[in-house]
């Protein structure tokens, strides 16, 4: 009697090749690009509704609104336009109040069209004490929308050094010097803030005057 050797009924299971997974490969500049959009978009002001009022003579606020389009938002302060009343010439005065949260555009009132004088900067002069030689444009301000957009542009650059940045916000001439770059271009970003600021030095806000802002 010879006996027959039947395979197993069980089949087993074919083992599957175990597939790796590529590494993932990262371009560097793809790594940069991404990272300083990040940091771009941690310092972007806040965007809202911009809190307009105008205590200019025959200027409204829907005046204000259209002479101040295009340019970035002081968060929750307010922008208040008035007149300034001259003796002798027509000339640029604003002011950035951080105790009462609202920025201050003066317009010469009458207008006339005039120029003035913008330090854009300033080289340190060779020898002893501290003298500089400063470099000015002369700038042609023809209307109140010329007048309206570059101070608000300065005096936005001084809530930003001080609200976005928490620093000292006395940097006049990198704040004419933004105002001077963008005050005619159509949209103004904080990328361009960032642009006029560099190689700017501002100190802190000291810890007292944050707690009592």
């Amino acid at each position: 009697m010879s006996l027959l050797i039947m395979p197993n009924g069980r089949v087993r299971p074919r083992r599957e090749a175990l597939q790796l997974a590529e590494e993932p490969h990262f371009d560097p500049r793809h790594v940069r690009r991404v990272v300083a959009a990040f940091e771009r978009e941690a310092n972007r002001a806040p965007s809202m509704v911009l809190s307009v009022r105008s205590d200019l003579p025959g200027f409204k606020v829907a005046d204000a609104r259209r002479a101040l389009t295009g340019l970035p938002s002081p968060g929750d302060y307010a922008v208040v336009i008035k007149p300034l009343r001259f003796r002798t010439r027509p000339h640029l005065s604003g002011l950035c109040e951080f105790d009462l949260g609202r920025i201050i555009v003066r317009v010469p009132e009458p207008f006339r069209p005039f120029d003035e004088l913008v330090y854009v900067s300033a080289r340190r002069k060779p020898g002893g004490g501290m003298r500089f030689a400063w470099l000015a444009e002369k700038v042609r301000f023809r209307s109140r929308r010329d007048v309206i957009r570059f101070i608000y542009c300065h005096e936005w650059l001084h809530w930003y050094l001080r609200e976005m940045q928490g620093r000292r916000s006395g940097a006049e001439t990198a704040c004419d010097r933004f105002a001077l770059r963008n005050f005619r271009r159509r949209s103004v970003t904080v990328d361009d803030a960032l642009e006029a600021l560099r190689g700017t030095r501002t100190q802190p806000v000291p810890e007292a005057y944050r707690l009592a802002a």
